[in-house]
């Protein structure tokens, strides 16, 4: 019992995700939920890239690699939506439903402090 407190209480940079293997279905769709969260975050980091503002994305990747580990499916959406944003290109429907409308560049200056998707308690490890 202790230890479910001690989780529930630690911070959300310190939690890891559960692998996608053996998810039931509401955890798969929580976790396209995050996938899709993922790369509305990285899609507007890129989106700063190519307005050539100064975001940093690497801590950010660094903590999706952390979550989910560093050969994860998430890394590599994390990475398509950087991608995405920098060149304004569509991804595959499942990830990427509908196309954002690109965000002009005085309006991504105010992403700055932009901060990741909340891991959803059905995908903490416990």
């Amino acid at each position: 019992m202790f230890l479910c407190l001690l989780l529930a209480a630690a911070p959300a940079w310190a939690q890891k995700a559960r692998p996608v293997e053996g998810m039931s279905e509401q955890q798969r769709a929580d976790y396209r939920k995050l996938m899709r969260g993922y790369v509305d975050a990285f899609r507007i980091l890129g989106r700063a890239k190519a307005c050539r503002l100064d975001f940093d994305a690497a801590p950010l990747r660094r903590e999706v690699a952390r979550r989910h580990g560093e050969k994860s499916e998430a890394v590599a959406v994390a990475d398509l939506g950087f991608a995405a944003g920098a060149e304004n290109q569509r991804l595959a429907p499942d990830l990427d439903p509908l196309l954002p409308a690109p965000m002009p560049c005085d309006v991504v200056v105010y992403m700055r402090e932009m901060r990741l998707p909340e891991l959803p308690a059905s995908l903490v490890l416990p």
